[in-house]
């Protein structure tokens, strides 16, 4: 009674697996790509929330702070937002967001003092916005708006026509 595999049979099966996983390879970053997107299209749309809602609770002006500068591009996960009480940068941290979990992203802004401000009394953000993408594809990419007024922030896909990640165009 012959019990096991023959070398034949293992070669066949390991072949057989490495073409499997060469073709599923690039379908895994695809996925991992989206996930992050959509997640940080959340953490993102959330903390600006936040920052929006503590302006009102706290009747206080409240200002979040942007690690690195409009002209820069960051591509490697090495960006913060930090929501402070003060327009200084010793002011007290009420709340904070960084890229450690978004490497591959890239995050650009449009703030020329690298912060902006919520109001106190109505929570309004200073009109502004934040577009990413994946670092291997510059078509996809999200925009948050800031606009004031009425206030609002929106996320939406940067392109003339339909949805991305379950957003829509933002014409």
């Amino acid at each position: 009674m012959n019990r096991g595999f023959t070398l034949l049979e293992l070669l066949i099966t390991v072949t057989v697996l490495a073409i499997l996983l060469s073709v599923a390879a690039p379908n895994f970053n695809t996925i991992n790509n989206s996930v992050k997107m959509e997640r940080l299209a959340t953490e993102l749309n959330g903390f600006l929330i936040q920052a929006k809602s503590e302006a009102v609770l706290k009747n206080k002006d409240l200002w979040v702070h942007i690690s690195f500068p409009k002209t820069e591009e960051n591509k490697v996960g090495s960006w913060s937002l930090v929501l402070r009480d003060s327009s200084a940068l010793s002011g007290n941290m009420i709340a904070y967001l960084d890229g450690s979990n978004f490497k591959g992203i890239t995050l650009k802004h449009t703030y020329t003092y690298q912060k902006t401000k919520f109001e106190g009394i109505r929570g309004r953000p200073a009109p502004g916005s934040f577009t990413f993408h994946p670092n291997t594809d510059t078509t996809k990419t999200l925009k948050v708006f800031l606009s004031n007024p009425p206030g609002r922030i929106k996320i939406c896909y940067d392109n003339t026509s339909g949805t991305l990640y379950g957003y829509n165009s933002c014409s």
